[in-house]
């Protein structure tokens, strides 16, 4: 799995355990998300766009810097879990932009339908544009919304998916299709239950964000 990277820190562990707990509250649950939100952040962004700039320091130093192009990122978080990562990645990337992808999931059959796509007509400003999806199960929804990404004229090179729990089987749906899109996760969890969730995980992302 050389595209994907998994977060290893003491720190993650402990966001970690506080979502998969089902006693956790809907803050406690939304404050761990936005938490672990942030650590990925860090990591997604180690390669972000740059570029150079000047500053006066307080003693009167003249010093060229790193200057953050966080205009050139779109952030596409994937409707409704997707919303719980954004905040964490907009304290980082004020001035970056974000569209919606919707997608509902047939319980049947477990496709996912495309509901919503607010993808900008400028696609090609953006140096780099970031899927945020909390749950990569089946990997289903995720291969759509990089379908429609690359459909808009996105070079899958440009493309990362940015998740809290994912799977082997989502994991590796990616890498056959978009095997240039790089994945970063929290955690890798063991296996998909019969009805295409993730476990142990930590239930509906989505539900325990917004609705219980």
């Amino acid at each position: 799995m050389e595209s994907v990277t998994i977060l290893r820190h003491p720190l993650v562990d402990e966001q970690l355990q506080l979502i998969r707990n089902k006693e956790s509250d809907i803050v406690t649950f939304r404050a761990a998300m936005t938490r672990l939100g942030h650590l990925l952040a860090v990591e997604t962004l180690k390669d972000a766009p740059t570029g150079t700039g000047k500053v006066t320091t307080p003693l009167n130093v003249e010093v060229e810097v790193s200057v953050l192009k966080d205009d050139k990122i779109l952030l596409v978080p994937i409707l409704r879990a997707g919303l719980g990562l954004v905040d964490s990645f907009l304290n980082f990337l004020p001035k970056a932009r974000v569209a919606h992808i919707g997608m509902s999931r047939d319980h049947e059959t477990l496709e996912a339908k495309l509901y919503v796509n607010s993808l900008p007509k400028n696609m090609s400003d953006f140096e780099q544009v970031i899927v945020l999806d909390p749950m990569l199960a089946t990997g289903n929804s995720c291969v759509k919304a990089l379908e429609v990404l690359t459909e808009a004229g996105v070079d899958a090179g440009r493309l990362k998916v940015v998740c809290a729990f994912a799977v082997k089987e989502g994991i590796n749906q990616i890498n056959s299709k978009f095997p240039e899109v790089k994945l970063v996760t929290a955690t890798v969890d063991p296996v998909l239950n019969n009805i295409g969730y993730i476990s142990p995980g930590c239930g509906d992302a989505g539900d325990r964000l917004y609705l219980l």
